[in-house]
């Protein structure tokens, strides 16, 4: 019998079940929660992720090139079998599932990881619990989003490229590039990954780790498995419809963000967005192990594919100072990489009193400085929390009972934990729920106009902003394709817009969005249309009576 690496004697494969295990059922008993309370479904992008989905198949112009030019494929493919039953489609439980078992790996990985790299099981489960216990990732792993599903390849990708730079350098990271072009092909952020372990690899090369021809081939592995897919896949794309994401880009978003082309702001605002989706104890720990670890660095080099975990920063301030709106959720995929360089704190027990002592005193100080901001402040998120009072006691007990045991892991365990189920501070009181029904103030005005389609539709065709009103197109419970919409159908979109009567018998407009822009500025464009429907944010026009019969078909893009 061959003797196991050093590696697998870290984290046997019968720990790692068990911590899968665990996550499962934490992920299961979220998941009921959630679906019970009808939340599964209630970020706007859940909704938008089933209905690009369904569209490919459901839709006037069916095919590949509904995925339009923005969505990149994954986890819209993983759907599709799924959202073609009709069940599933409006429930959202079976893609839903698909989350939750990413979150159950990646908790197993998160364990593995820290087991190869730190050598302490304790230090393992401190991070494996760090993650499993945050109420942000708790909700997106019960919701049909891309989130739990990229931090599992993610992880996936540098578990499998720390176990090759130990012991395999000899051979190629094929495993390793196939699960991180898989991370490509799930969210943007997996295209820094491949970047960074380009530039990780020249580094290796550079510090005779490896030889540079092998880095070489090593990198251009990485970057053809990763590459290939997303040319054919834009390359498609733009080949039908005329546009791509690049294109988006060059466009600039519409309605800038207050952090536009203002680096310092955006940086500063990602650093709420990682207080609100970490909570600010576990982020602290976190921030102070990755600097503990760099400056180790010498002895930390061995480590060096940790620090890919916090590549999504650079894509999260990018956003903000390319103009996108300030979103929690962009940085919960940083929450891997808070867990795991927390954990590095832990492996010397002097070194874990010291963080429970730091966490405790931080946890009994933040109350105070809740209350030293007034509650009209307009940021809240120094307001206090439902935790305000609770926390200090629980961290002040768990402290006492920590340093007289001698358990600082389990004790700091337990309090970051507590305080990120029942936070000190508003800010950090499950911002990501929060920020799925942000929209909420506008559910009786799109009850509205969706009550007057169920009763009125005669399957004209609706003119819509597939961009803005995802969820009204999943809530109407109408067919996909009575929608018309400008991704995946650029032409007859197009063409709509110069002569809508021709081409649908209503049109749903926004405030805010292309359509509605169009109807409040000119009201030449739609002079063959009547109000059906008017609120303060929506507009719903019919096609008069003297022009209805059925609207030209939508043609197929040239």
């Amino acid at each position: 019998m061959s003797r196991p690496s050093q590696a697998e004697a870290d984290c046997s494969r019968r720990e790692f079940g068990w911590v899968v295990a665990i996550g499962a059922v934490v992920g299961l008993f979220c998941f009921g929660f959630y679906f019970w309370n009808d939340l599964t479904t209630a970020h706007y992008d859940a909704k938008a992720h089933l209905v690009v989905a369904r569209r490919i198949l459901d839709s006037r112009a069916p095919g590949y090139a509904q995925l339009g030019p923005q969505w990149l494929p994954l986890i819209h493919l993983l759907y599709l079998p799924f959202v073609m039953i009709e069940s599933q489609y409006r429930s959202g439980l079976l893609p839903s599932l698909i989350s939750v078992g990413a979150f159950a790996v990646s908790v197993g990985m998160i364990f593995r990881i820290v087991c190869r790299a730190a050598r302490s099981r304790p230090a393992a489960a401190f991070a494996a619990v760090l993650l499993a216990a945050n109420p942000n990732l708790q909700f997106f792993q019960s919701s049909p989003l891309t989130e739990p599903l990229f931090i599992m390849l993610n992880l996936l990708s540098l578990d499998a490229l720390l176990l090759w730079r130990q012991e395999r350098m000899n051979a190629l990271p094929w495993c390793a590039a196939a699960w991180a072009a898989l991370a490509a092909l799930c969210r943007y952020e997996g295209w820094l990954f491949l970047g960074g372990v380009v530039l990780l690899l020249a580094y290796d090369a550079a510090a005779r780790r490896i030889s540079p021809r092998h880095a070489a081939r090593a990198g251009l592995l990485f970057m053809t498995a990763g590459g290939l897919p997303l040319l054919l896949h834009f390359g498609y794309v733009y080949a039908r419809l005329g546009d791509s994401f690049f294109h988006y880009l060059a466009r600039g978003y519409p309605a800038p963000y207050e952090t536009l082309r203002r680096p310092i702001l955006s940086a500063f605002y990602h650093c709420g967005e990682l207080g609100q989706a970490a909570t600010l104890v576990p982020l602290l720990i976190g921030l102070t192990g990755t600097i503990y670890g760099v400056f180790r660095w010498p002895r930390f080099q061995r480590l060096a594919p940790l620090l890919l975990l916090w590549l999504p920063s650079f894509i999260n301030t990018a956003a903000l100072y390319w103009g996108l709106i300030y979103r929690v959720r962009y940085s919960v995929l940083l929450l891997p990489a808070i867990a795991v360089f927390g954990s590095l704190w832990l492996t010397r027990a002097e070194a874990a009193r010291r963080v429970l002592i730091g966490a405790c005193l931080l946890a009994m100080a933040l109350p105070w400085l809740s209350w030293a901001f007034p509650r009209e402040w307009q940021y809240h998120f120094l307001n206090p929390g439902p935790g305000i009072l609770l926390i200090p006691a629980v961290a002040l007990t768990l402290l006492l009972a920590g340093l007289a045991r001698e358990r600082y892991i389990l004790s700091l365990a337990l309090l970051c934990s507590f305080g990120m189920q029942v936070p000190l501070l508003e800010g950090e009181t499950r911002a990501a729920l929060q920020e799925a029904r942000e929209h909420d103030y506008l559910e009786q005005e799109r009850h509205a106009v969706i009550a007057h389609l169920r009763e009125n539709y005669d399957g004209s065709g609706i003119l819509i902003d597939m961009g803005r009103q995802a969820p009204l197109i999943y809530d109407s419970r109408l067919p996909v394709r009575e929608f018309l919409y400008a991704e995946g159908n650029q032409a007859a979109w197009l063409g709509a817009m110069q002569a809508p009567h021709q081409f649908a018998g209503w049109i749903c407009g926004e405030e805010g969005d292309e359509l509605g822009n169009r109807l409040r500025i000119d009201p030449h464009w739609a002079e063959r249309y009547s109000v059906a429907v008017r609120t303060r944010n929506f507009m719903l026009v019919r096609l008069l009576p003297e022009y209805r019969g059925a609207p030209r078909p939508i043609r197929q893009p040239e």
